[in-house]
């Protein structure tokens, strides 16, 4: 007659040897699990250990940065930044500006670190120096407005941004700019920008100016803008006008666009590519005070996708002797998401919908395969230990 099962800590069981072995292995299940939760919770502290590494993150923290650069054959640059420390506890911090090592100041006194911060103080420190402008026509000025905490950049966001930035005299505008400004106005007869914002980071500044006394004026504009089918045709439309008052003579016209998504259209011969770029250029012998030129060129996009997405077409560049004088606008460009074939029944069950893959960073990625070695490694010592 069959034995019959008795209940143990509520999981049926029998008396025999070999089904309490059985048991042995289920109650071994759980306690592997335990281990593989207590490996997993080890990523969070590396995470922060690698953010750390790269960020300061303690407790003084950036109010406020004010930049002031007034251009000319140097740059002269006065900052002043406000900085707190929002902690209970006092904090020594070595300050040090990222760009150039320039004194900072702090009540007209040069500033020695480490910096000793009481809990809840507030500290303006100030810096001045002159700034290298680079190029001979084309003029480049490049500022890094990062302040070092303890060798790091902050990583909390400053509250307050402002970078105000005067052009020499003579000067009608600036060509480029990698960061598109808030303001543009004049202060004394020179030409002057600012920049602002809340609760950003203090990332690098790049300006370009042309030293040529020629005022070009150039527009960008496609038709249509709203790409609705494969293999649309869109029209690109510039149109240059001297703003000035003398002629312009040897005037170059350049555009890109990716030539992963266009393809050449009408004038052949005016485009060229190098990888991953298509180019249309066009050259302008000579234009006339006043004169206003309308050039266009066409492309076929080539690009694909199944979701609305908008993107910019890069301004156009126009050159004279070979130097950069101005940049037109950008164009906002819409692409609507054309129908793809349906999957069919067999491929796609029926309500279901399909999830966006979301793939784990790196630092996490190692973790996880090193805590599967961990387990593993862990479950082989438990069956040697435990054979059938």
């Amino acid at each position: 007659m069959a034995e019959r099962p008795v209940v143990a800590d509520g999981l049926p069981t029998m008396k025999s040897a070999p089904h309490r072995k059985i048991r042995k292995r289920i109650n071994m299940k759980p306690k592997i699990a335990v281990i593989m939760v207590l490996l997993l919770s080890t990523l969070c502290p590396f995470q922060v250990a690698l953010a750390s590494n790269l960020f300061y993150v303690g407790d003084i923290i950036i109010d406020s940065v004010s930049i002031r650069v007034e251009a000319d054959d140097e740059a002269t640059v006065n900052a002043v930044y406000i900085l707190a420390n929002r902690g209970s506890q006092h904090e020594e911090i070595d300050l040090r500006f990222a760009q150039s090592p320039v004194p900072l100041e702090l009540n007209g006194e040069e500033l020695g670190n480490p910096v000793v911060f009481r809990p809840g103080e507030r500290k303006s420190v100030n810096l001045t120096y002159d700034l290298n402008i680079t190029g001979e026509t084309t003029k480049t000025l490049s500022l890094d407005p990062t302040m070092l905490f303890n060798g790091k950049p902050n990583s909390v966001p400053a509250k307050a941004l402002l970078i105000e930035v005067l052009l020499p005299e003579g000067i009608s505008g600036l060509v480029w700019a990698n960061q598109q400004p808030d303001e543009e106005g004049s202060e004394d007869g020179r030409k002057s920008y600012s920049w602002s914002g809340a609760d950003v980071y203090a990332t690098p500044l790049s300006a370009k100016w042309s030293t040529l006394q020629v005022e070009l004026g150039i527009e960008k504009n496609a038709s249509p803008q709203e790409i609705t089918t494969s293999d649309q045709i869109i029209v690109v439309e510039i149109t240059i006008e001297n703003k000035g008052e003398t002629a312009v003579e040897d005037i170059a016209v350049v555009d890109q666009c990716m030539a992963l998504d266009f393809e050449v259209a009408e004038p052949s011969y005016e485009f060229g590519k190098q990888e991953p770029w298509l180019f249309w250029r066009k050259n302008i012998n000579s234009l006339a005070p006043g004169e206003i030129m309308t050039l266009a060129y066409s492309v076929k996009y080539t690009g694909s996708s199944s979701q609305d997405y908008v993107f910019e077409l890069k301004p156009c560049v126009v050159t004279v002797g070979g130097h950069l004088v101005s940049l037109s606008n950008r164009v906002k460009m819409i692409q609507t998401g054309w129908a793809t074939p349906a999957p069919t029944d067999s491929e796609v069950p029926m309500g279901s919908e399909a999830e966006p893959l979301h793939f784990p960073s790196v630092p996490l990625l190692g973790g996880i395969i090193l805590i599967l070695a961990i387990a593993r490694g862990v479950y082989f010592i438990w069956r040697r230990r435990h054979p059938r």
